[in-house]
């Protein structure tokens, strides 16, 4: 059961900025709502093998150094929170894909998004014995149809308001550098 609450707090903490985004993307009039289910499902579940593939590969070679992965998150949210913005050059013509073109950038958004996870997920896969692996696997999967659940909830609820600047600005590489922090402090104390 202590597996389940570290996973999901784990979970929360990862998918702050994937929350946000697929709220963005419902947001926006031009994907339609099964484009982005589709597009965030693909993402999720490419990002979630890759974890469960990655703590495979280390449990079999580098299970000791895992920890440093947390590393990734860090470094990417500290690049996040120190990048410089780019000047504005006016209203540039955007090209909207298609349906499936749509579908695609979802799923490259998600899978873009959830690889950061991967640092995240992986040391803590490591030390998981095969069925507590597979009942974390099956408890994310229910908490990212909860996500996308809330997502549409949260797109319901704001339609009107505009999309805080300071959440993708501020909020979400401070969560990238926290969650990578508490994998390398936490796998440091346990070698």
């Amino acid at each position: 059961m202590e597996t389940l609450f570290v996973a999901a707090g784990l979970f929360i903490a990862t998918n702050i900025d994937i929350l946000i985004v697929v709220t963005a993307f419902c947001l926006d009039e031009d994907y339609a709502t099964v484009e982005v289910v589709v597009g965030y499902c693909t993402g999720f579940l490419v990002g979630l093998c890759g974890a469960v593939f990655g703590a495979f590969v280390v449990t079999g070679v580098l299970q000791r150094w895992a920890f440093l992965l947390g590393a990734v998150p860090v470094v990417l949210g500290l690049w996040g929170l120190f990048r410089l913005e780019p000047d504005p050059v006016g209203d540039e013509l955007q090209v909207i894909p298609g349906p499936t073109g749509r579908i695609w950038v979802v799923t490259v958004t998600a899978i873009g998004l959830n690889g950061e996870n991967l640092a995240v997920y992986i040391p803590f896969f490591v030390g998981l014995t095969s069925a507590e692996l597979l009942a974390v696997i099956l408890a994310y999967i229910i908490a990212a149809v909860i996500l996308f659940l809330v997502a549409l909830l949260i797109t319901r609820l704001t339609h009107d308001l505009p999309h805080p600047a300071w959440i993708d600005r501020w909020l979400v590489p401070a969560v990238l550098v926290f969650v990578g922090s508490y994998v390398i402090i936490s796998g440091w104390i346990a070698v």
